[in-house]
């Protein structure tokens, strides 16, 4: 400002201006809770004009209100009282305002008003505007999922001047309603609602209303996340399809979307209560040994404050055999195994045994030539072989008791040649 004030002392010298000038901006725009400035430059090309005094005015209704004077005499001096006002550094030739924190009421028509001496009083005016910044707020409006359309966010510009302007991204197609409303202070409340067909799938979307004002100097935009209320969607996992007599440890686990939340789970079975062997942990269901009163439909249900959402899974128990009790529980059957070392054991001594009763023949013919010794003819040729195999069958890799881990099997064989 004082730039300004030394251009316009320059152009009054070289007669451009008038002999007298009190400058000022018409028109200055502030906004509330900021400071604002506004300036007065006294220019003059009349050396023997004395400067009296310089006097700030508002305007009112009723009368004008001195808000700061300065006299090169007596300095300054603030007859409303105020402290918001300010005369910093003043001169002769620059006496400018400041008001600090500006206020919505500060808004209207001011006078830079200069007394001189012989030629009397000068004044320019001033008109302030003051803008306020409005208070912003976006919120999720909770919808139940529907066919019908619904408000699902509201957006709110409050007590700005002038009214703000709300738009809405497109992203969630969807239409706005506007609604304005006056203060008695001079400013105005916009709230906007934005409104979709609620569908589950734009539950924890977001949406952004953008706000635009004269005292901001981007536009603010803000952003929520969607909040559309539905039942439980539920789905169970945990069966593969691969459950065996036998097996252990298996579970079920009940898996639900909805908002909000769910409170509570429910397990049931169609064929009645559940085995004993089920426990029940909130959503997850636990089974610690598989049989066949597992066999059946599993059920789980699940309730919101919407309500309630089911599913179901069919189970299917199979039969186990040595292979898949070995791949599924780690345990073979000793019995099974002593059968098939049991039946090695007798080939290889049957084998044996016939051996052995060909070379006793043999050697039998050939003493009864050389010795010619004669025997009954029902004895001829006959012989019994009695064998007795006693087996231990150990499997210490998994068998988890004595008696498992000791058991013996028995072969006899009685063999008869001619």
């Amino acid at each position: 400002m004082l730039l300004l004030c030394r251009i316009l002392f320059q152009l009054t010298l070289l007669g451009v201006l008038g002999t007298q000038v009190a400058k000022v901006e018409d028109f200055i725009t502030g906004i509330a809770g900021d400071g604002v400035r506004l300036p007065c430059c006294f220019i003059s090309d009349t050396r023997n004009l004395n400067l009296v005094q310089i006097t700030w005015l508002k305007k009112a209704a009723t009368r004008d209100v001195n808000l700061a004077v300065y006299n090169p005499q007596f300095g300054i001096s603030y007859p409303d009282g105020s402290n918001r006002f300010s005369l910093s550094n003043a001169t002769p030739t620059d006496c400018t305002l400041t008001i600090n924190p500006l206020q919505l009421s500060d808004e209207g028509l001011y006078y830079c008003e200069v007394n001189t001496f012989p030629n009397g009083k000068h004044e320019s005016k001033t008109n302030l505007t003051v803008l306020v910044k409005p208070l912003t707020e976006l919120l999720a409006v909770p919808a139940a999922a529907s066919f019908s359309e619904a408000p699902v966010a509201h957006c709110t510009a409050a007590n700005g001047k002038p009214a703000a302007v709300i738009t809405w991204s497109d992203r969630i197609p969807g239409n706005a309603t506007f609604t304005r409303m006056e203060n008695t202070n001079g400013t105005v409340t916009v709230l906007s609602q934005y409104r979709i067909i609620p569908n589950r799938m734009d539950d924890g979307k977001n949406v952004t209303c953008f706000i635009s004002h004269n005292a901001f100097t981007d536009a603010m935009d803000l952003t929520v996340a969607l909040s559309i209320r539905y039942r439980p969607e539920i789905t169970i996992r945990g069966y593969d399809g691969n459950w065996y007599v036998k097996s252990s440890n298996r579970s079920l686990e009940c898996l639900a979307k909805a908002n909000p939340p769910v409170r509570s789970y429910r397990w049931t079975m169609s064929t009645g209560s559940l085995p004993p062997t089920v426990h029940v942990k909130d959503n997850r269901l636990f089974i610690t040994q598989i049989d066949y009163s597992v066999n059946g439909t599993w059920i789980c249900e699940a309730t919101n404050a919407i309500g309630k959402g089911r599913s179901e899974i069919t189970v299917v128990v199979k039969a186990m055999d040595s292979r898949t009790a070995v791949h599924f529980t780690g345990e073979p059957f000793a019995s099974t195994l002593a059968y098939i070392v049991v039946g090695t054991l007798v080939t290889v001594l049957l084998i044996v045994v016939s051996v052995t009763i060909t070379v006793t023949k043999t050697r039998r013919e050939t003493s009864v030539t050389r010795k010619e010794v004669k025997v009954h003819p029902e004895n001829d040729r006959e012989f019994a072989v009695f064998a007795t195999l006693n087996l231990k069958v150990v499997d210490n890799a998994t068998s988890s008791s004595k008696e498992a881990r000791n058991q013996e099997a028995t072969v006899v064989a009685d063999l008869s040649a001619d």
